[in-house]
């Protein structure tokens, strides 16, 4: 019998359409697996399910009866309890507290019951970490503790219906299979899941069946009773293509035959269990692929000084560097354009000129006077150069549009003549227009020498302009792409197949290309 059944859903904010066609059945005591790529739909569904947002169309059956769930209160009234990504915890607040809290214990006066609250709170937490005390202050706790207390807490509440949105993303192998063991608990107990995760042998693992969306509707589903746990298959659904399909070729060196640029070795990041390992060629234009938040943006801030790097063997021209700080590595020749313009890359309030040579005045030894004239016509040779609208430098950055602050961004770089040059999807929120002259810009300076690390949350940025393309995975390198592979289906392939990472590391396969 299926405790829920979801057809039609439909969701719109403004003129954008989030999702147009979520359908979707789980049956009681089974786990359903929902995989879609980035925005596809799945996070929205989910919140439907569980209150967060009220579908515009669409009906949704759960235990027999044609609900309308309007609210996470009545959601959980209905026993369906959602555990989103972003954690919902009090740091302040202990875990006990934390877990009970909104559904406290009381005594038969109607006053909290703090004890029946703690040992609730140990029975469940327990299950995940045994030896973690209820006591201890969420603040105080790793990532990987937090989640299993967010997890515990909604589990402690029984629910008929639980929503896992990307529970795994913070644990480790053998956390991971702590948490299988507790939904094969509540399975045996008659509760159901969706889970939703992008690891797909954790899927194949856990789920009985699978659910598909794409492009903000149900494109497929499978179910592993039946059904082959056929990995192709799923791939083929989630990006849209027919893998069997696609031919490869065989790797060509292209630009990796170029002289060594910058080396990096045992740089550890925060989610890896395996030190990141890679090169870059002078003049190579290597992209950073995979599902977002799978460190790649950590791995620029590393790079740039800004995200301590530990141990890491980095050398950049020949020479080794250690990075305190971020003015360590722009001294060196390695510049970040940051992810978050307004936040990270600009000063909103003041104009072009100030935006365009403040660099130089933190690195440069300019003497005690500075030359106004000097600078202003470095910065409006930027300005005519990166094609930036208006061309006045008195021009707040506030007031120029999303192209031209980040043209900004980049223009301020360029009369320290960088070695490396960082980017954090540059292209994020830009037209097309100005999104081509960006690119054109990064073209200009990899003939001239500028290595470029670019991260783009966009496929066809990366195959549009990259050399080559490494697929990171939880921190790790798992799969490099040279231009032959180049295919949507290669890179969604790629990016959820973490166990087919390369058998050598990107170093070896740049040497054997030289």
């Amino acid at each position: 019998m299926h405790l829920l059944r979801a057809t039609s859903l439909r969701k719109t904010y403004g003129g954008i359409t989030a999702l147009k066609d979520g359908n979707l059945e789980c049956k009681r005591g089974k786990v359903c697996g929902l995989l879609g790529a980035n925005g596809s739909g799945k996070s929205t569904f989910s919140k439907m399910i569980s209150g967060v947002v009220t579908p515009d169309d669409g009906d949704i059956w759960f235990d027999g009866a044609h609900v309308r769930i309007s609210s996470p209160q009545e959601a959980k009234k209905h026993g369906i309890i959602m555990v989103h990504q972003h954690l919902s915890l009090i740091p302040e607040l202990t875990c006990w507290e934390n877990m009970t809290l909104g559904f406290e214990p009381v005594s038969g006066m109607g006053f909290l019951n703090n004890a029946q609250s703690r040992e609730l709170a140990r029975t469940y937490l327990s299950k995940f970490a045994p030896g973690l005390s209820v006591d201890r202050k969420v603040k105080d706790l790793s990532l990987a503790q937090k989640q299993f207390v967010e997890i515990a807490k909604a589990v402690a509440q029984k629910p008929k219906l639980l929503i896992l949105d990307e529970p795994t993303a913070p644990l480790e192998q053998s956390e991971v299979e702590k948490l299988f063991a507790v939904i094969r608990e509540l399975k045996a107990e008659g509760t159901s899941v969706i889970f939703i995760s992008h690891r797909l042998w954790e899927i194949k693992t856990i789920c009985d069946h699978v659910v598909v969306f794409r492009n903000g509707e149900t494109v497929g589903a499978i179910d592993f009773a039946t059904e082959e746990k056929d990995e192709d298959a799923i791939v083929s659904m989630i990006s849209g293509k027919d893998l069997q399909l696609v031919k490869h070729k065989a790797q060509t060196g292209g630009a990796a035959r170029k002289e060594r640029q910058l080396e990096v070795e045992a740089l550890a990041l925060r989610q890896s269990r395996t030190p990141v390992r890679f090169e870059l060629g002078k003049g190579e234009v290597v992209g950073l692929g995979g599902l977002q938040g799978q460190g790649q943006e950590q791995l620029l801030l590393a790079l740039s000084g800004l995200h301590p790097s530990g141990s890491a063997r980095i050398t950049l021209g020949g020479k080794r560097l250690k990075l305190r700080h971020p003015r360590d590595a722009v001294r060196a020749g390695m510049v970040l354009v940051p992810g978050d313009r307004h936040k990270e890359g600009l000063f909103l309030q003041h104009d072009m000129l100030l935006n365009l040579i403040y660099p130089q005045l933190a690195v440069r030894k300019t003497g005690f006077f500075l030359s106004r004239r000097r600078l202003k016509a470095e910065a409006e040779q930027i300005i005519g150069r990166l094609n930036i609208v208006p061309a006045d430098t008195g021009k707040v950055v506030q007031f120029l549009s999303g192209g031209n602050q980040q043209k900004v961004v980049v223009g301020k770089w360029l009369p320290l003549a960088p070695k490396v040059l960082l980017l954090s999807d540059p292209a994020k929120g830009v037209d097309v227009g100005a999104k081509k002259e960006l690119y054109d810009t990064v073209k200009q300076l990899a003939e001239q020498g500028t290595s470029v690390l670019l991260y783009a949350s966009d496929y066809e940025e990366l195959m549009a302009i990259c050399d080559r393309v490494l697929i990171l995975f939880e921190g790790q390198i798992v799969d490099q792409l040279m231009p032959s592979d180049y295919s949507e289906e290669r890179f969604v392939a790629a990016s959820l197949r973490s166990e087919t990472a390369a058998d050598r590391s990107p170093i070896e396969a740049w040497g054997e290309a030289k």
